[in-house]
């Protein structure tokens, strides 16, 4: 069960960085901005699950607390700045989700490579 867990969040946050690439490809930043942190968002459950940590249900706050203290503090699995990273995802997603202010490409395209390096550091360690 663990597993599939784990690989179902994966398997979701591949999903969200498909819909984040084609809502660039389009110009539909905010759309991808919310796409973003969305596999951001399960990635990070992928990992906490590979660690034995479950949670039926996460707070955006919850999750990123636990994701840092548990991956980055306790098993150095991950660069300190990751968790930086992640809490920019989060409030570009809120601007894009919850503002009308404009979001640059310039910025997106600097989410969109931090979310694929999330990702692949995340796959690697899973596959381990």
């Amino acid at each position: 069960m663990i597993g599939d867990v784990r690989m179902a969040a994966l398997n979701r946050a591949d999903y969200f960085v498909v819909g984040a690439e084609a809502s660039f490809n389009v110009g539909a930043l905010a759309s991808c901005a919310l796409c973003c942190y969305a596999a951001v968002f399960w990635a990070q459950i992928a990992v906490l699950e590979s660690l034995g940590i479950r949670q039926p249900k996460w707070s955006h706050d919850g999750l990123r607390n636990k994701f840092s203290l548990e991956a980055i503090k306790k098993r150095k699995l991950f660069k300190p700045e990751v968790v930086d990273h992640i809490r920019k995802a989060y409030y570009v997603r809120h601007d894009a989700h919850y503002s009308t202010k404009e979001l640059t490409y310039r910025a997106i395209e600097r989410l969109m490579r931090h979310t694929r390096s999330f990702l692949e550091q995340v796959r690697q360690l899973l596959s381990k």
